[in-house]
């Protein structure tokens, strides 16, 4: 995916933050996901809704103008302990909100790696590792719009044991239902100003020195030419689209 491409084109950096609310809807697989399993292609090809797949794993889901996205690269010293990864990040964004909006306190992390509040899922998460590098992203809802949820997804094949078999309607919230007149752009401005150091914060002696010679692979992940003197151009174009009427 492209979000993807362009956090990984800035690996030389120590730490790399991007958020942006989606301005179209798109559905977006884990990487090992498939199509034909947890999307529900003729209604996607009907609509023109472009699937995507991230280099990250997790499940399946849809993103639009109701949801926040959160990319994050970082260097840290652990080539495993995703977990514990997942958690330390994870509460770094349910503090960044709870300290705008105290009811956000309530979030946790459930399942895997999910934010819920009142069993419900706000946010889902994933991880790609390469080595010492770690790109995290989540999508929070705000909007949950779960007619385009139940429109775009099938029932996932692999469910956290907190969901209890619930449909996307039951099982999904968005962050406005807990704090009226919440909007996505005032949860983007929020998390692009605060979130940094809250991370930064949480992961302390984690955080490692960008690595140089990891970068080189992480450049050709992001489909970019490297030259001996540094950084070259892209290549190609690196969106990852699947034809929904292929299968």
């Amino acid at each position: 995916m492209w979000i993807d491409d362009q956090i990984l084109a800035r690996c030389h950096e120590p730490q790399v933050l991007s958020t942006w609310v989606p301005s179209s809807t798109m559905v977006v697989l884990g990487s090992s996901n498939k199509s034909e399993v947890e999307v529900k292609e003729h209604a996607c090809l009907e609509d023109g809704v472009p699937v995507l797949k991230r280099y990250g794993g997790g499940g399946t889901v849809v993103l639009h103008s109701g949801c926040v996205v959160i990319s994050l690269g970082l260097w840290v010293s652990q080539f495993y302990d995703n977990n514990r990864y997942f958690r330390m990040i994870n509460d770094a964004v349910i503090q960044t909100l709870a300290a705008s909006w105290p009811v956000y306190a309530n979030l946790r992390q459930d399942g895997l790696s999910d934010i819920a509040m009142e069993n419900r899922k706000i946010a889902g998460t994933s991880l790609f590792r390469s080595r010492n590098y770690l790109l995290y992203q989540a999508s929070l809802l705000v909007d949950a719009k779960v007619d385009l949820l139940e429109r775009y997804l099938e029932h996932p094949s692999r469910e956290p044991e907190y969901r209890e078999g619930k449909s996307h309607r039951d099982f999904v919230a968005g962050l406005g239902d807990f704090v009226k007149n919440l909007s996505s752009c005032d949860l983007e401005v929020t998390l692009a100003r605060d979130l940094m150091p809250v991370v930064q914060c949480a992961l302390d002696q984690d955080l490692i020195a960008v690595q140089p010679k990891q970068c080189s692979h992480l450049y050709k992940r992001a489909g970019l030419k490297v030259y001996s003197s540094g950084i070259g151009h892209c290549t190609h174009g690196s969106d990852h689209v699947i034809d929904a009427g292929s299968h």
